[in-house]
């Protein structure tokens, strides 16, 4: 009797007992599912590669996100994707305040300055955060259609690009709004082919330059002397 009853309760309660397993594996389930859908990294964008891109849009400036940029004011149009691909295409724009079109090429596999040699000349390249690799920056200043002003307007001019994102920027820090439409070819990673030659290198084409100068002012010396000495 007493198993009977120890059976038919076990049945009983075996639902219920396994019901809160359930929900905690269901809660576990959606947790990972949401890490799963969190953006790899702060400028990136998940779309599928291979395809067109076609948008348009208003938009209002911000601090620009790059590090040590915060003054500056941005619209960003296309971001940096995860798989590091480069679009290629041309964005039209009218803008409430001068602009320029700023173009980012990352590199995912430097960090830190690059070993480039004074000589050479410098240019900025920035770390970004989170171990996203570094970029370099253009900024193409456009020429801007008759009729716009300093003191009001609006500033409309169409730009081909291509890198790895694009925005509208302002370097005085000024806010302003855009309307825009931007088209692109997602064509995939960009193949590195760094050629940077090191101060040796530098000095030895100098060199070489100089002593084919030295052998060029030689030889018309001697054709000038050879043209004196004939009667």
């Amino acid at each position: 009797m007493n198993q009977s009853k120890f059976v038919k309760s076990f049945i009983f309660l075996t639902p219920i007992a396994v019901l809160p397993i359930v929900i905690s594996l269901g809660a576990l389930s959606a947790s990972y599912l949401v890490l799963l859908s969190e953006p790899q990294q702060a400028f990136a964008t998940v779309s599928g590669g291979g395809e067109p891109v076609v948008q348009q849009g208003y938009a209002t400036s911000s601090p620009d996100p790059l590090p040590g940029h915060e003054a500056h004011q941005s619209v960003t149009i296309l971001k940096l994707r995860p798989d590091n691909a480069v679009y290629s295409g041309r964005i039209t724009f009218t803008a409430t305040q001068p602009v320029e079109v700023q173009i980012l090429h990352r590199d995912m596999s430097g960090s830190g300055p690059l070993n480039i040699p004074e000589n050479f000349g410098r240019f900025a390249v920035l770390d970004l955060p989170g171990g996203n690799g570094q970029v370099t920056i253009t900024n193409v200043v456009p020429k801007f259609t008759e009729g716009a002003t300093e003191t009001g307007g609006t500033f409309a001019a169409s730009v081909p690009f291509s890198g790895n994102a694009v925005a509208l920027h302002n370097l005085n820090g000024d806010e302003f709004a855009t309307t825009y439409t931007a088209t692109a070819d997602i064509l995939g990673p960009a193949e590195r082919l760094d050629d940077i030659q090191g101060p040796e290198a530098s000095d030895t084409q100098d060199a070489d330059t100089q002593d084919a100068d030295t052998q060029d002012a030689d030889t018309q010396d001697a054709d000038t002397q050879d043209a004196e000495q004939q009667p």
